[in-house]
């Protein structure tokens, strides 16, 4: 049926298919003596309509469903004819008009790149470990410290590095408080700039029970576009202050943290921990630079449709994602999906395509590098993550994996598993060196480590 396969721009194919008119008739005529048998009309019983009548009243409808049919199937016959990986819905032209005894059939649809793989092994890469300092150490444990403090009630003024609970209302131009616009029991540390500095300056020296009228310059480049550049004033309330005690750090402390006997086990504790944060840190920014240069040395176009499909689903998940909570909205990743007619902005998509551009190219690359290599997720890849993850909430591996058994959540973690293991490979053919990056370095290592050397 498939008459010729024609390649128009970027992954587009049309594809030019017959259909016999004695199939298309066959099967019409099998239509309209499936609507004989239900078909009713004044004076005749129900499925007694003479033939000719049915055919004046359903044989244009039935003759329209048959070409339908026999089409969709036509397709499917020409695209594993023609050896096509279909990406997006079809565009189809049926012409209605019979030609040396066939239909013809226009389908143009995009389909999956044909992505050849190389030049991406043996090639030189810089890891860049953070160096985990006796400050890094210190800072930790300055945090565990600030997360056991006690907060003890004062009637004193209020001082820096004070907890202030306080009520704020704006004021209009007018000084009269702004309608439905008060804020209760907000908390803040006084020094921490969690609050503008004009409020946080004028608070110092501010008792339980007294108030406050404070103006604030907002600059002209605020996030919150209605306040840029404005002044604004504010009536607050200081409702409470307390001191904030910190714990002694002592081995008493080490134990309320955990299960140390002395300070000394709890900061080897915390430098091993940092220290494994800032390896896996190194390991991500080496295997994000490995894919990036994967990217470039097997450049190739995206079809379009792959794009803009991927980008609707990004847009809706956002705004999903903003709905969640409320009435009627569902969760992303609950299985639904955009709707057909949904559309994206434009300032959206000039941010996004870049990024949804990447990932997919990424998602294609890494599908040839795994496929070479025979890279795949095994049985006991599952059962060993499965474990891991029992252990963490202490339950049982195999019944978390009866209740993750069907649903997005394993997907998810077997997709993660197949992107480890597709960059350990990636890492494995590679050539890395390992450098220290030191503290007062970690700036400039950010835009350029992983950085291929020579490069």
């Amino acid at each position: 049926m498939l008459v010729r396969m024609e390649e128009l721009e970027g992954w587009k194919r049309k594809l030019i298919i017959s259909l016999p008119e004695a199939d298309v008739v066959a099967k019409a005529k099998e239509l309209l003596e499936e609507v004989a048998k239900e078909a009713t009309a004044p004076g005749f019983r129900k499925g007694k309509i003479p033939a000719g009548m049915l055919e004046k009243s359903h044989g244009a409808a039935t003759l329209d469903e048959a070409l339908r049919i026999l089409a969709g199937s036509a397709y499917a016959d020409a695209v594993r004819e023609a050896d096509l990986r279909p990406i997006c819905d079809p565009v189809v032209e049926l012409g209605d008009e019979v030609e040396d005894g066939q239909y013809s059939l226009t389908v143009t649809v995009e389909v999956k790149p044909e992505v050849e793989l190389k030049d991406y092994e043996n090639l030189e890469f810089t890891e860049r470990v953070p160096v985990v300092s006796s400050d890094d150490v210190d800072k930790y444990v300055e945090g565990l410290r600030e997360e056991r403090a006690e907060l003890l009630q004062v009637t004193r003024p209020a001082v820096e590095g004070d907890i202030v609970v306080l009520d704020y209302t704006p004021l209009g131009d007018e000084g009269e408080p702004m309608a439905d616009s008060k804020t209760e029991d907000y908390i803040c540390e006084l020094g921490k700039e969690q609050i503008p500095s004009e409020i946080e300056t004028a608070l110092v020296g501010v008792g339980p029970g007294e108030d406050k009228t404070v103006a604030v310059k907002y600059p002209d480049d605020f996030q919150v576009e209605s306040l840029a550049g404005r002044e604004v004033s504010f009536a607050i309330s200081v409702k409470d202050v307390r001191q904030k005690r910190l714990p002694v750090v002592d081995d008493d402390f080490a134990k309320a943290c955990g299960p140390f006997e002395t300070m000394l086990d709890l900061r080897v504790r915390v430098r091993n921990a940092l220290e494994g944060r800032a390896k896996s840190w190194a390991r991500n920014r080496l295997e994000e630079e490995i894919v990036r240069e994967l990217i470039e040395r097997n450049p190739f176009t995206l079809p379009e449709c792959l794009v803009e499909n991927r980008l609707r689903r990004t847009y809706w998940r956002t705004t999903q994602q903003g709905e969640t909570g409320k009435a009627g909205g569902s969760e992303p990743g609950d299985g639904a999906g955009p709707p057909d007619d949904l559309e994206v902005p434009a300032d959206f998509a000039d941010v996004y395509r870049p990024v949804v551009e990447h990932q997919l190219k990424a998602g294609l690359l890494l599908g040839k590098v795994a496929e070479k290599h025979g890279t795949d997720v095994t049985k006991e890849d599952i059962e060993a993550r499965m474990g891991q993850i029992a252990e963490a909430q202490g339950r049982k591996p195999d019944e978390l994996l009866n209740d993750l058994a069907g649903t997005d959540a394993l997907s998810q973690i077997e997709d993660e598993l197949w992107l480890e293991k597709v960059h350990e490979l990636l890492v494995s053919v590679s050539n890395v060196k390992t450098e220290a990056l030191e503290p007062g370095d970690l700036e400039k290592g950010s835009s350029t480590e992983g950085k291929r050397a020579g490069a």
